[in-house]
């Protein structure tokens, strides 16, 4: 199994390969000409479109798994269905009325891609899982009471295992989606929830995961629309760090001032980071692999 994670900026887009040579992609970055982004964004979704022809080698996306109805994870949806055979789409059915769920949802039908539901109570994927391969949706029970405000606390989470190796992406889940989670046991690879945010990956949530790797993609300090969410937070990095253990001898620049809208060149910080855990922002496109043996290496890069 090969999990790609894309430099896309402030942003998430992963690609996930598994051994039977099938495709699923979580998230598809921001939309090219988001306002207030500027040229960030383009670019991010010009590189994500060059990287999947590159991966994809001309093969379909057998799932697209849309986390949850936020620009920077389903804003680049239309380009991607309309660069590329999809065969199956999903979403959490929420955000009927924002302009980049109806945007996605109309490139699919226009493309004749079957649009499916995942929700509490309604947690069927449709992709089939395949010898050691298992792919289970990761919703709670019923959604906590922060969703009606705050699409990432309605964020649907895709586990796949592959033998005694698993990768877990949650989107952007904060702290009360966190809590109702059942992740299925430990997971071997976890995307940091929310880029890095303060909001998310609570000590609880990495008690019950217990990572042994872990990828936060974020963007740039000052790059994009990280200006306005100045992700990752260096009390984040320290917390996945500790947890994931290994050496630090690499740095991670992190946001630790009290606000983003008030931002100055000290409040970001250089957080010493676990080999164990990689950064878009620092990294580039993090592309991992592993033969099911419950151990991820990373292909190129440092």
């Amino acid at each position: 199994m090969t999990v790609r994670f894309y430099d896309v900026g402030q942003a998430l887009a992963v690609l996930v390969e598994l051994p039977d040579g099938r495709h699923v992609l979580v998230d598809t970055g921001d939309e090219p000409h988001r306002p207030g982004c500027g040229e960030a964004c383009a670019a991010a979704n010009a590189h994500l479109l060059s990287s999947l022809r590159a991966d994809l080698h001309g093969a379909p996306i057998d799932l697209l798994w849309l986390t949850h109805p936020h620009s920077d994870h389903i804003g680049g949806a239309p380009s991607v269905l309309e660069a590329f055979p999809v065969r199956q789409y999903v979403d959490d059915g929420r955000g009927a009325s924002r302009g980049e769920v109806r945007r996605a949802r109309r490139a699919a039908e226009e493309h004749g891609v079957p649009v499916h539901v995942v929700q509490p109570g309604d947690t069927a994927v449709p992709l089939a899982s395949s010898g050691d391969v298992r792919l289970a949706a990761i919703v709670p029970a019923a959604w906590p009471a922060s969703c009606g405000r705050d699409p990432n606390e309605c964020s649907i989470g895709l586990r796949i295992d592959d033998c005694a190796s698993s990768v877990l992406l949650v989107g952007d889940a904060e702290h009360e989606e966190e809590a109702l989670l059942d992740p299925g046991g430990p997971v071997t690879l976890l995307q940091v929830p929310h880029h890095g945010s303060e909001t998310s990956t609570s000590p609880a949530f990495l008690s019950k995961t217990k990572p042994k790797y872990a990828v936060l993609s974020a963007g740039k300090p000052g790059d994009g629309m990280n200006r306005d969410y100045c992700h990752p937070r260096a009390i984040v990095v320290k917390r996945l760090s500790h947890v994931l253990g290994g050496a630090t001898s690499r740095a991670l620049e992190s946001f630790d001032g009290d606000r983003c809208d008030r931002a100055t060149a000290e409040d970001w910080v250089s957080v010493p980071s676990s080999e164990r855990l990689w950064a878009t922002e620092r990294d580039g496109d993090v592309v991992l692999t592993t033969t099911g043996d419950g151990v991820f290496r990373r292909v190129g890069g440092e």
